[in-house]
């Protein structure tokens, strides 16, 4: 595997703009990840055992798969920020930087000299993100929380994730930590626009919770029109609970009142074909029009209940037909009407298509400990400046030395606070 040709760090659109990285695990990371395909010099900070992300199924030392695909395009220097001694390292880090991540509770922010005030006085014109699961705000917002919880919490795990003998399963990947990695990197590229144009800094407030109600917004819409179905399925729900009813039923009973019409069984959704699956979606009605030239089936109202004799008859139709050719077949001939259709991959399909590769979604980087990987590249492109992932993850404290000098640090003063446990440097 080689390496992209191009480097983003050299005139990417954000190249120039420096960030510093005080996070651990997905979220505030996957932000940072997004920065540095757009150019920005990025120094993650970790503690002296490493982000937590190294340690979870280990390739090599203090290397992982998690780590490797959430870190690359960054340096990284290890810092102690439970010491007192480390307090200097972090307000020049602080001064330094265009943009401050921060992952950590407002208490643990306090504590750490992170919290907006502070860095505000110290650096007027920075851009602080601070990152929560809650939110700022609300009886939660001091609570600890990941993907999963946010799952359970925000409602989305109840229509979304799988189940394991009636028990709920977290949908995996950690999709609401790399959506709120997006959703962060949104606001903090506004609030450097706001800096350019008015001078001043601004924080910049996102969160897991935020992000999971944004990722489902039509599911937690409610109009007033509905509000008296809701009511009387909220207390069917509650009796099925009060009756100690799974989650399966639950969620099935939940499923035939508010997203299981005649659109989501016949047009938008996956299909078994003679040799594996198919995804059809077209709901608009000259897509829906095609559909039936197409297959010849019979054409109900989207109103159509489910239930009723006529519903369970068409959608049995369909679903039949479907399995009697391949998937190839079916793609050729709904591609010929222009009614849209995907394969349906698996993880190791998907990022072999050549339709990935093309676009640079997926990229092959080489590791100096563990060798080459393919990982992901940039969700998106600009038509001159150049993004991507273009250097590996970094080994623990590998910067630290380099980044410590920029900052104006003696040679002397860093051996101290590394003889001191304050920081590790060259992957110590």
């Amino acid at each position: 595997m080689t390496s992209p040709k191009f480097s983003p760090a050299e005139n990417g659109v954000l190249a120039g703009v420096k960030v510093v990285e005080f996070a651990q695990n997905a979220a505030v990371p996957q932000c940072a990840r997004l920065l540095a395909g757009m150019g920005a010099d990025v120094v993650k900070v970790e503690p002296p055992t490493g982000d937590a992300m190294r340690h979870l199924a280990p390739l090599t030392g203090h290397e992982s798969r998690a780590y490797a695909t959430i870190n690359p395009g960054k340096r990284a220097i290890c810092l102690d920020l439970t010491a007192e001694s480390s307090r200097p390292v972090v307000d020049r880090l602080v001064q330094w930087a265009d943009v401050a991540l921060m992952g950590f509770k407002r208490t643990d922010l306090e504590r750490f000299g992170l919290h907006w005030e502070r860095v505000h006085e110290l650096n007027p014109t920075l851009v602080s993100l601070e990152f929560t699961a809650y939110g700022p705000k609300g009886p939660e917002a001091d609570q600890p929380g990941y993907d999963m919880l946010i799952q359970a919490f925000s409602g989305l795990g109840f229509s979304m994730n799988r189940t394991n003998d009636g028990v709920p399963l977290p949908t995996r990947p950690a999709f609401v930590d790399f959506s709120s990695g997006a959703m962060a990197c949104v606001g903090v590229v506004a609030a450097l626009r706001h800096r350019d144009r008015t001078g001043v800094g601004e924080r910049v407030d996102a969160s897991l919770l935020g992000t999971a109600l944004s990722l489902g917004t039509p599911m937690f819409q409610r109009f007033e029109q509905d509000a008296e179905g809701l009511e009387q399925l909220r207390e069917e729900l509650d009796l099925l609970r009060q009756a100690g009813t799974g989650f399966v039923e639950q969620r099935a009973h939940y499923e035939t009142r508010v997203n299981s019409g005649f659109l989501f069984r016949v047009y938008v959704r996956p299909y078994r074909t003679a040799d594996g699956l198919i995804s059809i979606s077209g709901f608009s009605p000259g897509l829906i029009a095609r559909f039936h030239e197409l297959t010849g089936l019979e054409q109900l109202p989207l109103s159509t209940q489910p239930g009723t004799p006529e519903f369970d008859r068409v959608v049995g139709a369909a679903e039949a037909l479907f399995a009697t050719k391949s998937t190839a077949e079916w793609l050729e001939a709904l591609q010929q009407v222009g009614y849209p259709c995907a394969r349906f991959n698996t993880p190791d399909e998907a990022v072999g298509e050549v339709q990935a590769i093309a676009n640079d979604y997926v990229v092959d980087l080489d590791h100096p400990d563990f060798g080459g990987y393919r990982t992901i590249g940039m969700p998106f492109s600009f038509g001159t400046a150049p993004v991507g992932v273009s250097t590996p993850s970094p080994r623990l404290g590998e910067h630290t030395h380099q980044v410590l000098s920029e900052l104006g640090m003696s040679d002397d003063e860093i051996t101290t606070l590394n003889d001191t446990g304050v920081v590790g440097t060259d992957a110590e």
